[in-house]
């Protein structure tokens, strides 16, 4: 019993110091004694997916709950392993028994709604975010989430909802602000897009793709002229009107400017 002990803390420590091999000699050592020693299995699975074995990790996991199918770790662990190695199916399956035994568990509505959504299935995603929703009311995770779904099933105004929801509580997640620009562009609100963008900009300057997403909608003839029809739309002031349209202007190869300008001219006097 001694020596099993002993093993046990050096496996315990070699993990804590992350010398995952040396942890996995360990507890094979005390399987090998013990085969029925549930907690060691489950050990192994975790030491597996810390290493990034997905497979050896899973097997670990399986066995454990195998063992012991109440193990509701266990099984959680299993079912973001299954997610890791894009088992999606066995993944839902997995987070479907957590949720029946614990439906308040928010965070198997939202692995649940990832799973879906990777799996192309945007209704089943959204529906699984408005469960998480429902057991938190507080969290913002599934409103980012759902938002990206809402995106992708080319349902933007409900994702500006969900984007809004983020950003009015914190206008500096870069992520939210990116998005929202990119649901504002499906609804062809250039100038709201336009606006997320700077701020993205603003918030990093170094952010992959927003610059260039930036200068394609300001070259391109017609999201110009929808840069300007959205500016009134907007009842944006006289100046506001014009420095818009001064911006697209200097841009080249814009072969709808005139049909612009006319725009913004009978704006102005609209305002007058």
């Amino acid at each position: 019993m001694t020596d099993i002990i002993t093993i046990r803390d050096n496996a315990i420590k070699y993990k804590m110091h992350g010398l995952v091999d040396k942890a996995i000699h360990e507890y094979k050592k005390i399987l090998n004694n013990d085969p029925s020693n549930v907690d060691t299995v489950y050990n192994l699975g975790e030491l597996y997916y810390m290493q990034g074995d997905m497979g050896e990790s899973i097997w670990f996991y399986e066995k454990a709950v195998e063992m012991e199918p109440k193990y509701s770790l266990a099984l959680y662990r299993l079912a973001i392993a299954c997610f890791r190695a894009t088992k999606f199916s066995k993944a839902i399956e997995y987070f479907d028994r957590i949720i029946k035994d614990a439906p308040d568990l928010y965070m198997a509505h939202y692995w649940k709604g990832l799973c879906y959504y990777h799996r192309g299935n945007t209704k089943m995603a959204i529906k699984s975010f408005k469960s998480l929703h429902k057991v938190n009311t507080k969290t913002t995770l599934g409103y980012y989430q759902m938002s990206i779904s809402y995106k992708a099933a080319g349902r933007f105004k409900e994702a500006v909802k969900c984007l809004v929801k983020i950003v009015e509580e914190d206008q500096n997640v870069v992520s939210a602000q990116y998005h929202l620009g990119l649901a504002y562009l499906g609804l062809k609100k250039i100038n709201k897009a336009m606006k997320c963008f700077e701020k993205v900009i603003e918030l990093n300057p170094e952010h992959k793709g927003v610059q260039d997403k930036m200068d394609t909608l300001l070259t391109d003839q017609e999201m110009l002229y929808g840069y300007g029809i959205s500016s009134q739309n907007e009842d944006n002031t006289r100046e506001e009107i014009l420095t818009n349209f001064h911006v697209g202007q200097t841009y080249k190869g814009m072969g709808m400017i005139e049909e612009a300008f006319k725009h913004f001219k009978d704006q102005v006097k609209k305002k007058k």
